[in-house]
């Protein structure tokens, strides 16, 4: 029998813990392209962590934190737009590489971003890199 805290060690994958900074080293399958084609926003979990995932009306892919940097409301609610996610909320507009490319009604003087990760498309499926 092992102890609770090798356990731990062994088996907490979230952000910052011994198997959870291992596993994050390693491509993970996201989501299927076809599926994204039909709903462009999904909600994702890996690793302990809430994002999502997206594709912008040009095309590209991108995997954001859950929630917008300004309300903190659900990114999985929001609109695609031709330069990335537009928050339903304010209307901020996320890049596939989670900056801030559109404030409206606000003066963008803050360079704002929210986590974002890596992702590709091989094989009909949508892979992620979660490390550094």
């Amino acid at each position: 029998m092992i102890s609770e805290d090798l356990n731990r060690r062994l088996t907490e994958i979230g952000p910052g813990t011994p198997a959870g900074g291992l596993m994050r080293r390693y491509w993970h399958p996201i989501g299927a392209g076809v599926d994204l084609e039909r709903e462009p926003v999904q909600p994702v979990c890996l690793l302990g962590e809430k994002l999502t995932l997206f594709k912008t009306a040009s095309g590209e892919i991108g995997l954001a934190g859950e929630r917008c940097a300004h309300r903190a409301i659900s990114l999985a609610y929001g609109i695609p737009q031709e330069n990335g996610l537009r928050c339903a909320y304010h209307g901020w507009t996320y890049s596939t590489d989670g900056r801030v490319v559109d404030m409206p009604f606000e003066p963008a003087c803050l360079p704002l971003n929210v986590k974002a990760y890596p992702v590709q498309e091989l094989g009909g499926l949508i892979w992620t890199y979660l490390g550094p």
